[in-house]
């Protein structure tokens, strides 16, 4: 396996664990060895994000979605860190744009939904 890979994956076992601050260090030397795998990029903000570290965690996001703009998933978890800051209208843009890609898929169905129905657009 090469180096990327295992800091990659060594960021998943720690990300599993529960120890954040071990993933993102992981996470952070993949991304800077490998820097067009928008899959490190996606859980370095899941990682940001599990710490409360939102902001860190869109620029991580935003850093995927720059790689994968049509991945559904990355928006999605754009949309959550969004929301989870208060910007809202961003999180609905967000989730709308993870539906479009993908209309099946249920979590951001719903969460899109949930945040129509909190900011009064139903």
């Amino acid at each position: 396996m090469d180096q990327t890979g295992s800091h990659f994956e060594l960021g998943l076992a720690a990300m599993k664990t529960g120890d954040y601050d071990k993933a993102i260090a992981e996470f952070e030397l993949a991304s800077q060895e490998n820097n067009d795998d928008y899959r490190t990029f996606n859980c370095l903000g899941a990682a940001y994000a599990a710490k409360g570290r939102y902001e860190k965690a869109i620029g991580a996001f935003k850093a995927a979605e720059q790689i994968a703009p049509n991945v559904a998933k990355i928006h999605y978890n754009i949309a959550q860190a969004y929301e989870a800051v208060g910007i809202l209208t961003e999180a609905e843009y967000e989730y709308e744009k993870a539906v479009s890609i993908d209309p099946t898929y249920s979590k951001a169905v719903e969460a899109l939904a949930s945040l129509k129905r909190r900011l009064n657009h139903v």
